[in-house]
């Protein structure tokens, strides 16, 4: 019954044939219990709804919100043979979705089902799909320490490449009257020293409830890079949202509106998860504004990369290429994101 619903709604073929259904099931019948729910049903699109709403996004559909550049590649000049499956972090799927609607065929006259070559897990599922090859390039943060060792005992080495760059930010709910924190008080409230809103400035003693995301995700990556080697406090349960929606809803609604403290990156919170209950902190005086990221004034900036296994496929080197390109670089600016010009990207 599930396996005649699953046919139904999807189209199981593949750009350039068609994918035999018996060899499907066979397929899926070898596949892990735990992983089939995972994936195929009900909580892969319970997270995916919990962090971007995917459906504005998805590409090729009709009044999406992907950016189509000015100049758009001929239909002649786009990827045939085998089409690289892309993932990544939440934060950048409308760029990686933008590059499919741009590069990839357009479905209806291929026969292949969109989704089957761009989705979105998360920074922290990515790298485990790209160890086993399910996907052939993910656009996230760069893999934290445990990644790569994972990746090398695997016998796996990623080609990373830069090409955009963020500022990742703390906030809090707009009625906390704190507008700014120092580098240094960051560390202190992450690694609990600081445990009160009161020894930073606020008028009332109240409880800091500073929250933190999963191990492997981009953002408690990125976090763990802030502190510099000061460790941090390990969180109660409650304290760590399932992905950065929830990092932004809790934040927003926490019961005492003056107590939590979160984090993200900038565009995903201004844009794709936009709260107006919601505001950014300046860090050590400095507001996290596109022009402060391009100058890098801002304190805590971050690269996202393209990344995939090494050695790259035609097709992914072409996708590669392409986002330094005139049209790539104009889906990274409209989308909202400071590109890394290409010279710059491949000094790295």
């Amino acid at each position: 019954m599930l396996a005649a619903w699953f046919f139904k709604k999807r189209k199981i073929a593949k750009a350039g044939g068609f994918t035999i259904l018996g060899a499907t099931l066979i397929a899926v019948c070898g596949c892990s219990i735990d992983y089939w729910i995972d994936w195929h049903t009900r909580s892969r699109y319970d997270v995916v709804r919990a962090n971007i709403n995917e459906w504005d996004y998805r590409p090729f559909r009709e009044g999406n919100k992907l950016v189509v550049p000015e100049n758009p590649v001929p239909v002649p000049d786009r990827l045939t043979g085998t089409l690289p499956v892309l993932n990544g972090a939440y934060a950048l799927y409308p760029v990686y979705a933008a590059v499919v609607q741009t590069l990839y065929p357009h479905p209806d006259s291929s026969g292949y089902y969109v989704l089957e070559f761009v989705d979105t897990t998360g920074s922290d599922r990515t790298f485990e799909l790209l160890n086993r090859g399910s996907v052939d390039l993910i656009f996230g943060g760069a893999p934290s320490k445990t990644q790569l060792e994972v990746a090398h005992k695997a016998g796996i080495q990623y080609e990373m490449t830069p090409f955009v760059r963020e500022a990742f930010v703390f906030f809090v709910n707009k009625e906390n009257p704190i507008n700014n924190l120092s580098s240094e008080q960051i560390r202190a409230i992450y690694s609990g020293k600081i445990k009160d809103w009161k020894e930073i400035g606020a008028p009332e003693s109240e409880e800091i409830i500073a929250f933190q995301r999963n191990k492997g995700s981009g953002s408690q990556t990125m976090l763990e890079k802030i502190m510099a080697g000061t460790p941090i406090e390990s969180p109660l349960e409650e304290r760590v949202p399932a992905g950065m929606g929830g990092m932004i809803t809790q934040t927003a609604e926490y019961r005492n509106k003056n107590s939590a403290l979160g984090f993200s990156f900038r565009f995903y919170t201004l844009e794709m998860m936009r709260n107006d209950k919601l505001k950014l902190l300046s860090i050590d005086g400095i507001a996290p504004t596109k022009e402060n990221i391009e100058n890098g004034t801002y304190p805590f900036i971050a690269d996202f990369y393209m990344i995939s296994a090494n050695p790259r496929s035609e097709n992914t080197k072409k996708i590669v290429e392409f986002m330094f390109s005139p049209a790539g670089q104009e889906i990274i600016e409209k989308t909202g994101y400071v590109p890394l010009p290409k010279n710059e990207s491949y000094r790295k």
